[in-house]
């Protein structure tokens, strides 16, 4: 029996970003979008110093969010679906399971369209849901590819901070100011919107707790003279003291399981936690379970750092610094 010739694969079409901050291609990531950057091409704007493409990442139940708005936008139209997937950079099959899911929520209605020959044509998509202008937050596509993201899409990849091959550590700080920028983004645009805060609050179903741990000299601080010490070979003083010590980690907690105050020590340090707030509006207050002396109140929406200082008895400072968010897993 003659062997049956093979099927060319169907390949996504991806934007491929060449010379992003030098990061690696997320042209093999679905979700990531990648904008042309019209700072790039501007004359004299310093080629080095601005990315070729700008970044989104939309989550899940963003991307969803996305999809209705677009289907209220052409209710009862002939709609492309593989080519608003293509949009989101998210495979065919991803769209049809999030076709299906809205279906099973009876948030859309699916209208099967065919021509006079009964060839089936592009289907046509209803919004059935509750009577809204907009559905959830009111996120749109158009708002996606905004150039200043000014509705605080995710706009940065997990890739740029961690440990890199060549040496290079970006630390806990870096990611959290990305953090912040975009809930602050999202919050502004909730408010102009009209919309309540809690659209912005994703499925928050865990606390997590990023702290890293280091020792530096105390600035405009000189040297103490006994660790002084002079190098015979070659006359040079040094600073006998052990380099800066870095420790870095991570502590999740389930909400649901969470007890109402519960007690964890970083580095020696004892910490006692107490969990309010509502799913929808989140809140951790830390403070010294000795002392009760008051340290934070991590947010949803704040800018949820704390930072200690010790000194230690070389005449240095010991940093522990706690980075706190909410997440969905």
């Amino acid at each position: 029996m003659a062997e049956e010739p093979k099927k060319n694969r169907k390949h996504r079409k991806h934007t491929i970003n060449d010379s992003y901050d030098g990061n690696k291609l997320h042209k093999e990531k679905y979700g990531f979008i990648e904008i042309d950057n019209p700072e790039y091409y501007k004359k004299d704007n310093g080629y080095w110093a601005v990315p070729e493409f700008l970044l989104r990442k939309p989550t899940p139940e963003e991307r969803k969010e996305i999809i209705v708005n677009y289907i209220i936008a052409h209710n009862g139209e002939s709609i492309d679906m593989f080519a608003l997937a293509e949009k989101l950079c998210i495979s065919e099959r991803l769209m049809q399971m999030i076709l299906k899911s809205l279906r099973e929520e009876e948030l859309i209605e699916v209208i099967h369209t065919f021509s006079d020959t009964g060839k089936q044509l592009k289907n046509k998509y209803r919004y059935i849901g509750t009577s809204c202008e907009r559905y959830g937050a009111g996120l749109t596509l158009d708002m996606l590819y905004d150039i200043e993201n000014k509705a605080g899409f995710r706009d940065w990849d997990w890739e740029d901070f961690k440990f890199n091959k060549d040496g290079n550590w970006y630390g806990l700080e870096n990611l959290d100011d990305y953090k912040i920028d975009r809930r602050y983004l999202r919050r502004e645009y909730l408010k102009h919107a009209n919309v309540d805060e809690s659209y912005g609050v994703k499925n928050a179903r865990y606390f997590v707790l990023r702290y890293s741990s280091w020792i530096e000299n105390k600035k405009d601080v000189p040297i103490p003279p006994k660790h002084i010490k002079v190098n015979h070979n070659t006359g040079e003083t040094y600073d006998d003291r052990t380099g800066s010590f870095t420790a870095d980690g991570t502590k999740k907690y389930e909400l649901e399981t969470l007890d109402k105050i519960f007690v964890f020590a970083l580095f020696g340090v004892a910490f006692a936690a107490e969990y309010n707030g509502e799913k929808d509006n989140p809140q951790m207050h830390l403070f010294d379970p000795r002392t009760e002396e008051d340290y934070v109140t991590f947010t949803y929406w704040g800018n949820n750092v704390l930072h200690l200082t010790w000194d230690i008895d070389d005449g240095r400072e010991k940093h522990l610094q706690l980075i706190g968010e909410y997440t969905s897993k």
